[in-house]
């Protein structure tokens, strides 16, 4: 927590900035289920962002006066493996710490994460057609990409979801991983 100069804690500020709607739409309800009203959470999507996902978010923040950055400030950058290769994500993660900023990355989809408040996931790579099938036999309805009901209803799984990823948060490049339970966890604490 930081102090102001009067001495008071201060708000934590995270500035979460993500690849794209849905991402956005799952930390938006997740500040807004959770009340986080200690933790100051800004999110933003990095459209076409393709290989500059670091650099682009060091230009926002830089940029952008609504990202205005001090020692304290937080910043995670939100991403799937997409096509990257392990040697492009490995130049990202070393220029995401040069920056000190945290990632929060999915192999292969961000709706692995979603898919684990439902049920465990494994390192065993699923397509996302599959994880899609997986996601509307939970729902009960077709999967839709970043609707709030249907997110919702997946955040009031928050605590199984985090313990269901447990066993692939380690990040791999090669297998089904993601760190997304243990940067919530981050944010919570």
């Amino acid at each position: 927590m930081t102090r102001n100069k009067k001495g008071k804690k201060g708000k934590r500020k995270i500035f979460i900035l993500v690849e794209g709607k849905t991402e956005q739409m799952y930390f938006d309800c997740l500040r807004q289920q959770l009340r986080l009203s200690n933790v100051k959470i800004k999110t933003t999507v990095m459209k076409n962002s393709g290989r500059t996902w670091i650099e682009k978010a060091k230009l926002l923040i830089e940029n952008d006066p609504s990202f205005r950055r001090d020692k304290a400030t937080e910043v995670f950058v939100v991403f799937d493996k997409d096509e990257f290769t392990s040697n492009e994500l490995k130049q990202m993660f070393k220029r995401a710490e040069e920056e000190n900023f945290g990632i929060g990355f999915s192999n292969a989809t961000f709706e692995i994460w979603l898919l684990a408040h439902f049920e465990a996931v494994t390192a065993k790579v699923l397509s996302k057609a599959a994880i899609t099938n997986k996601l509307e036999v939970h729902l009960k309805n077709d999967y839709i990409k970043a609707d709030s009901d249907q997110l919702d209803k997946m955040i009031k799984n928050l605590d199984l979801a985090v313990k269901n990823a447990r066993s692939i948060s380690e990040i791999n490049f090669e297998s089904q991983s993601t760190n997304i339970g243990e940067l919530i966890s981050n944010i919570r604490s």
